[in-house]
């Protein structure tokens, strides 16, 4: 989908933006403390890529209607060959990010997972980014995003992960957030890391 510099719409409360020189649209929805952007590049190499983009105080479940709004804007805008497949969600839990959850879902799942060692902080088999990923997939770590995709016939599935981080427990922000007794501050967790999405029609 190709635009002129500068151009902008808004329809059903997203406003779209195009930048020839980029060659990429911002689709961009708001409401108060909270503002989700998708880009989409029309160049080859990034065809069926979009990039999440969250600048929001919102815990994932509130911000999942505005996020199923921009969605169902860019399937409308983009079909076919040029459908996405995937989504790139970018780091768990950015710097000052308020919104833990995904973070703490995935330190969880790490506890729970016979193939983590929280003593070591590391994987018992394997690499970290596959088992990072496992982990995400037969959490899930992402439920409502899933339900979101497939209300529009789609299955979401983490297709990759990269720079993972570790920490100790007691160090995350959100310690006293998990289930009590269940994590010790000294477990080694992973909390973050770079995540992409592939997406796909459900037969």
């Amino acid at each position: 989908m190709a635009g002129s510099a500068g151009w902008a719409q808004t329809a059903d409360d997203v406003v779209v933006s195009s930048d020839a020189e980029s060659r990429e649209t911002t689709y961009t929805a708001a409401t108060a403390g909270c503002r989700i952007r998708w880009i989409v590049s029309s160049l080859e190499i990034n065809r069926g890529v979009v990039r999440h983009r969250a600048d929001c105080s919102l815990p994932l479940p509130e911000q999942v209607p505005l996020i199923a709004r921009v969605m169902a804007r860019v399937l409308g805008d983009f079909a076919g060959a040029d459908a996405p497949r995937t989504l790139f969600w970018g780091r768990l839990y950015p710097d000052a990010r308020q919104d833990y959850l995904l973070a703490m879902r995935l330190a969880l799942a790490a506890k729970r997972s016979e193939l983590w060692d929280a003593t070591r902080g590391r994987t018992r088999v394997g690499n970290v980014n596959d088992l990072v990923r496992k982990l995400s997939n037969d959490a899930p770590i992402h439920p409502e995003l899933r339900e979101m995709f497939s209300r529009s016939g789609l299955d979401l599935q983490v297709a990759a992960v990269e720079k993972v981080l570790v920490s100790e427990a007691g160090r995350l922000p959100f310690f006293e957030r998990f289930p009590k007794g269940e994590i010790q501050a000294t477990d080694k967790l992973p909390y973050d890391c770079m995540m992409w999405f592939a997406i796909r029609r459900r037969r």
